[in-house]
């Protein structure tokens, strides 16, 4: 005599959940690390201007960071003291319009973490924080290619494919 351990033939089979569990924990982990990119934990826009993200509190400062770098840079592609002074001016102007948009990584990333770990997620909340960093990035991109197409013109087309090749890859160049 066997036993039939089998339950009816047209039963379900459990299935494991683990599956489950792990595609939850990637999502959630790249939701995570999307909207703290997004919400400015990563500085991305400060480094445009190579290496001001250690001044962001003050706008002068800034200023005069980005004045030396594209000093540094004109020299490079042999520009003259009216083509470093013209772009200078415009990038100046650039980094003091950009200091009164108000963004703030440090600041925006506290607010992320301050939603994210209430016992109650406020989806509203959250949407209103991205939407207020979506506008502030949105007007820091604008005002930095206005300023690109601003100072492009005082270089030689020579000179700003010199300033360009690096980015190329190399089959490009």
């Amino acid at each position: 005599m066997t036993i039939d351990n089998q339950g009816p033939a047209d039963a379900p089979a459990a299935r494991p959940r683990w599956g489950r569990r792990i595609l939850f924990g990637v999502l959630l982990f790249t939701l995570g690390a999307f909207a703290g990119f997004g919400a400015g934990a990563v500085r991305g826009p400060a480094m445009f201007w190579h290496g001001m993200h250690h001044m962001t509190s003050d706008p002068q400062a800034v200023a005069d960071h980005v004045e030396r770098r594209i000093d540094h840079v004109l020299s490079h592609v042999d520009a003259n003291a009216d083509q470093k002074t013209k772009v200078e001016a415009t990038a100046k102007s650039a980094v003091l319009d950009l200091a009164k948009l108000g963004i703030d990584p440090k600041e925006t990333h506290e607010k992320f973490l301050t939603l994210l770990r209430a016992d109650k997620i406020d989806p509203d909340a959250l949407e209103a924080l991205r939407a207020a960093q979506l506008a502030k990035w949105d007007a820091a991109s604008k005002r930095i290619v206005q300023a690109v197409a601003e100072a492009a013109p005082v270089l030689t087309p020579a000179q700003r494919r010199e300033l360009t090749d690096p980015w190329l890859p190399r089959e490009m160049r």
